[in-house]
């Protein structure tokens, strides 16, 4: 650990554009008033699996092909190497402030939004009952996964699934076009249930007998992701007060099955899943970064936009646990591990807030604007003023 009297470099203003939407402005860790008090336990938690993956790859590759300013993989690997002496000794704040500059993300594009998302846990059945009636769906046959860099490398891992036809590779049907057949289900469960869980991602399967398993994301039809909550808003069916899932599932109650099929055919969007064991019941499902989510430590982001494995020091509101729900002022430090189909955008994100039903109702009401400020190795500050 470096001697805390050395004095601590500060660069000069970095704040050239990534892109055309968004720069990078340095701000020192002593003007974030509230950093000091931010419990940042879960992200260290998470960083550590990030970690674990930035030690194993090679040091000149890129962070990430799309989001250039995450710099190489060499430039985070002094921090990573550090990262377990500084636990060791409790000083997790001064890890990222001896080995990180801190910068916000500054940008004229509208869209300033940090939701919530979180693992259900279901009750489901093997076979359909009255009420546990709507398939889970594991991935079909004809339902083709293409790794777009095994033809093009500056694609990455970016990755687009379709349905051949005709020797082409075409778009699979839309959400109202897709009948799962009982080969490819799962389990069963609440119609309400299975939409969300699609929407979610993943999801903790409890069977009659007691046992549990996950669903987690195995693949989606590529179509477009449509907003429920907006579409019933444009049609004055729900206040916008009301576009919360509780909000939505208390519609779709009052409407019934036929009305409430219908809107969910609003979103074209159809997620499959893959069925899976839980080794350790007090971790999340894994992420876009293959890694298991930390709960208050993981972020899912626009991966056009940002790497992943990179810290975000947030200030923005957070619904608490009390009987209101109502948010209030906080900040996070969250690592970038995942992302979604309805994460578009430079300050966009969507925290993981864990498993179980009070996860669930604070993800469901979290929806505010925040201040996003990212950590960047000094490593990879010193070589930006190099060049």
């Amino acid at each position: 650990i470096p001697d805390p009297s050395e004095a601590t470099p500060v660069p000069e203003d970095t704040s050239e554009p990534q892109t055309e939407l968004f720069s990078r402005t340095f701000v020192a860790f002593s003007d974030l008033t509230s950093w000091p008090q931010t419990d940042i336990s879960p992200a260290f938690k998470a960083m550590k699996k990030s970690c674990t993956v930035i030690m194993g790859r090679d040091a000149e590759a890129p962070v990430s092909v799309d989001a250039a300013y995450g710099g190489t993989v060499g430039d985070w690997k002094p921090a990573c190497s550090v990262l377990e002496k500084y636990e060791d000794v409790g000083e997790l704040h001064r890890f990222f402030e001896d080995y990180f500059f801190a910068y916000e993300i500054v940008t004229a594009e509208p869209i300033n939004k940090l939701t919530g998302y979180y693992e259900p846990e279901l009750q489901v059945a093997a076979e359909p009952t009255e009420s546990l009636s709507e398939p889970i769906p594991a991935r079909p046959d004809d339902l083709i996964e293409a790794r777009l860099g095994d033809f093009e490398p500056e694609y990455g891992n970016k990755k687009i699934w379709g349905q051949v036809r005709n020797g082409k590779l075409v778009l699979y049907p839309e959400r109202a076009d897709i009948e799962t057949l009982p080969e490819n289900a799962i389990a069963y469960a609440d119609p309400a249930d299975m939409f969300f869980l699609q929407i979610q991602g993943s999801g903790r399967l409890t069977f009659p007998d007691g046992r549990v398993m996950r669903a987690g994301f195995d693949a989606h039809n590529h179509r477009p992701f449509g907003s429920l909550a907006n579409h019933l808003i444009q049609k004055g069916e729900i206040e916008r007060s009301e576009a919360s899932m509780q909000g939505i599932r208390a519609w779709m109650e009052k409407v019934g099955p036929e009305r409430a099929r219908e809107a969910m055919n609003i979103n074209p969007r159809f997620v499959f899943f893959r069925a899976s064991d839980i080794e350790d019941p007090e971790e999340g499902p894994q992420g876009a970064a293959g890694l298991p989510l930390t709960p208050m430590g993981s972020l899912a982001v626009d991966l056009q936009h940002h790497p992943l494995g990179v810290p975000f020091f947030i200030e923005t509101e957070i619904p608490n646990a009390g009987a209101n729900w109502q948010g209030e002022e906080t900040s996070l430090l969250l690592i970038s591990q995942d992302t979604g189909g309805a994460i578009k955008g430079v300050k966009r994100g969507d925290i993981f807030f864990g498993w179980g039903d009070e996860a669930g109702t604070r993800a469901g009401r979290m929806n505010y604007p925040g201040r996003f400020i990212v950590f960047l190795p000094q490593e990879l500050a010193e070589s930006d003023e190099a060049s």
